[in-house]
């Protein structure tokens, strides 16, 4: 990226490298003169650009060779960026999706590769040296990953801060003591850490013509960044281990939020809602006991006369809730003998009142009421121990059996070739 006059925007100029030279026979021009290198221009790999939403959508990766040196190669790894605007509106449903899917597209890409030797984490406000929520995000996301790769992630983690470029000179000052600080800051937030991560700074832009604050001597950081690279072991990335981001986690809180807010509407309603479901077990016991097929029909032309009445001055499209319900009980009141009809109105009824609502009605009604007067949850948990228990000896029994016939059979067919050979002999 260059920088010129006179608005000084940044604008990316192709770098030009030296085209494969042609075969011995071929490099000489019609003159019979030996040809010129030609020079080529070189597209940038990973896109980059100032704007308000990033340009990095997926993992990629490429071959590449430092700065040209074609006797340091590497693969290079690009990233989407951690406070990547897809994830802004934490609260929406398509922002956790695309945070998900960034996510799984990181993971499942790494474990590809199976090995990486440095992770470059960027830290893109050197001036305030500040350790904002996103990058402490992507610190703790590489920790949790690579719990169990076998080694310490942090011996192959390195910061950088960008925007470091030698025709500025803003990012230099205190330039020492805020490395040492972040690397203390660091520490802190990642207990796992238990090392000075190496901090270093780079720039990738220049300007044209250079100013006199330009310090083309001094190093911005790449050849320590590669001293570090090319020194890194091999780093496992085979048990990478899954990370709770931002979507899983405000997933959670709605989950739990929403949680909250059944259970105090159930300690209000549970009273009605035991009333519906006593009143729904009578129902099924006079339906099934009690009321003669002729009146259950009977009860059904009432039902539909009274669906008939509540509907016919609703406007089309506003079909009141209730008499659909109505409507559908008025045909289930004739006894059938399945369990059909019992299963069919249990479902209704679970609609009507909400299942939501009529689980967390009864949990209210166990914890407050069954539970501390009667402890079923105590002979639950030794019912279940004495099943379990149960269980395995049958298994343990039929896998005797199975045994046992196996052992018969041999038996009998070592019998089966004897009385053969026998024959045989005869």
């Amino acid at each position: 990226f260059v920088q010129k006059p006179p608005d000084y925007e940044f604008e990316w100029e192709n770098k030009k490298r030296t085209a494969p030279t042609p075969p011995a026979d071929a490099a000489v021009d019609a003159s019979g003169a030996p040809a010129e290198a030609e020079m080529v221009n070189v597209p940038p790999l990973f896109e980059a650009g100032a704007g308000s939403d990033s340009v990095t959508k997926k993992t990629s990766f490429a071959n590449l060779d430092w700065f040209g040196d074609e006797s340091k190669t590497f693969i290079a790894v690009d990233t989407p960026g951690h406070d990547d605007p897809a994830g802004a509106e934490i609260d929406s449903p398509e922002a956790r999706e695309a945070l998900g899917a960034l996510a799984a597209d990181l993971h499942n890409k790494l474990k590809a590769m199976k090995k990486v030797n440095t992770i470059l984490v960027i830290h893109n406000d050197v001036i305030s040296n500040r350790l904002n929520p996103a990058t402490y995000t992507i610190l703790k996301m590489v920790d949790e990953k690579f719990s169990r790769a076998g080694r310490s992630v942090w011996e192959h983690v390195v910061m950088a801060y960008s925007k470091c470029n030698e025709q500025d000179s803003t990012w230099r000052a205190g330039l020492s003591s805020k490395k040492k600080n972040l690397q203390a800051a660091i520490r802190e937030k990642i207990p796992r850490c238990q090392v000075d991560v190496p901090v270093f700074n780079l720039g990738g832009a220049s300007m044209e013509p250079p100013p006199p604050i330009a310090m083309a001597g001094v190093s911005t950081g790449f050849d320590e960044l590669w001293t570090f690279l090319s020194n890194s072991p091999n780093l496992d990335c085979s048990e990478l281990q899954p990370f709770e981001g931002p979507d899983v986690k405000w997933k959670q809180l709605v989950n739990d939020k929403d949680e909250a807010e059944a259970k105090a509407k159930a300690a209000i309603i549970y009273v009605a809602v035991l009333f519906k479901l006593a009143s729904l077990f009578l129902l099924l016991f006079s339906r099934a006991f009690v009321l003669p097929r002729s009146l259950a029909a009977m009860a059904a032309a009432g039902a539909f006369g009274y669906v008939v009445y509540n509907t016919q001055d609703a406007a089309a499209g506003s079909m009141p809730r209730k008499p659909l319900y109505m409507a559908a009980l008025a045909m289930l009141m004739i006894n059938l003998n399945t369990v059909v009809d019992e299963i069919a109105i249990l479902a209704l009824f679970v609609s009507y009142i909400g299942p939501a609502d009529l689980k967390y009605s009864l949990r209210h009604v166990n914890e407050v009421w069954i539970e501390p007067k009667l402890g079923l949850s105590k002979y639950a948990e030794q019912a279940g121990k004495g099943w379990n228990m149960v269980r395995s000896q049958l298994g343990e029994i039929a896998s005797g059996s199975t045994r046992a016939a196996s052992a018969g059979a041999d038996v009998g067919a070592g019998a089966g070739a004897g009385a053969g050979a026998g024959a045989g002999a005869g």
